[in-house]
């Protein structure tokens, strides 16, 4: 296994990490609710959808990194781009699908960002 992809499952662990904790500290919030709950006092915050996308999302990236499929990979890092769009199109808003502030914005684009360098990494040094 590549550094690059070790690195992968690093950040990839860390982001699971972070969709779980927020399951538990937003399990009473609704599923969408405009303001999500924040996690161990590091800024952020997500609701329960917020949470399991951040979830699926570091399940995808570890499946792509654990296979080494650059593809996945770099899905994983889409959907995390997509994230921190949203982030900046709706918070502070009645209307926050994810429940997320803006030490979020920081979360998904440094994922999205370092998934993508990473598998690109991964790429120029494999072949």
């Amino acid at each position: 296994m590549t550094a690059a992809r070790r690195a992968s499952l690093v950040l990839s662990g860390v982001s699971l990490v972070l969709g779980l904790a927020g399951v538990v500290v937003a399990r009473e919030l609704a599923f969408t609710a405009a303001r999500g709950e924040i996690i161990l006092g590091l800024g952020v915050s997500f609701n329960l959808l917020g949470a399991l996308l951040t979830i699926a999302l570091s399940i995808l990236a570890i499946t792509g990194a654990l296979l080494g499929n650059r593809a996945v990979l770099l899905s994983a890092a889409g959907g995390f781009a997509i994230a921190a769009v949203q982030v900046l199109a709706q918070f502070g808003r009645d209307t926050n699908w994810l429940g997320s502030r803006g030490s979020n914005l920081s979360l998904f684009l440094a994922l999205a960002v370092g998934l993508w360098s990473l598998a690109w990494l991964d790429r120029h040094r494999t072949g």
